[in-house]
């Protein structure tokens, strides 16, 4: 076997992963991706998380879904490496302005200051994914008091579902 193989394996798990992912967020909606990620990762992590949406449109155009379940991908992973907390909550909220997006855990928290030299983190991936959509991310966090990350995406980014007659609107808790 050549020496690049298992890399070259790796990467090709990895690129089907992640159409497999977009296939089902596609053919699902994000609501329901968020909850089975939030389920999945919550029994994976033994974390309990709360997953709640409001007045979410649906459809959302693919791409806003997709870079709003990557955020929610990484933010979780993030939690599960770094935050030692025993509980966190997801959120995704729709109003007139736009989509909303936090991601909260009761975890040990980090000076937000150091979050530029701390690499690894996946905040650059993040604010790159909401750039194309002229979405924000806004990250707080206070050593031991846990961390917060807010993500907003303008109605205009939304305006390929701007009727919002497929709002939808629940609450679930997942707990281990």
């Amino acid at each position: 076997r050549p020496a690049g193989q298992p890399l070259e394996i790796t990467t090709e798990v990895h690129n089907l992963s992640h159409r497999l992912h977009s296939s089902a967020l596609d053919y699902l909606g994000l609501v329901p991706a968020l909850q089975k990620m939030v389920g999945e990762f919550s029994s994976r992590h033994g974390i309990a998380i709360d997953f709640a949406h409001e007045s979410v449109p649906a459809p959302l155009p693919s791409d806003v879904a997709l870079s709003l379940f990557r955020v929610a991908e990484e933010s979780l992973t993030n939690i599960a490496k770094h935050s030692r907390a025993s509980s966190a909550h997801v959120r995704l909220h729709g109003g007139p302005d736009g989509l909303r997006l936090t991601i909260a855990d009761t975890g040990m928290g980090f000076d937000v200051a150091s979050l530029e030299r701390r690499a690894g983190l996946g905040f650059v991936s993040m604010r790159e994914r909401l750039r194309a959509l002229r979405g924000t991310v806004r990250v707080n966090s206070v050593p031991s008091q846990g961390t917060t990350i807010e993500v907003s995406v303008p109605a205009a980014s939304l305006a390929a579902s701007a009727s919002g007659d497929g709002a939808q609107r629940a609450t679930s808790t997942v707990q281990t």
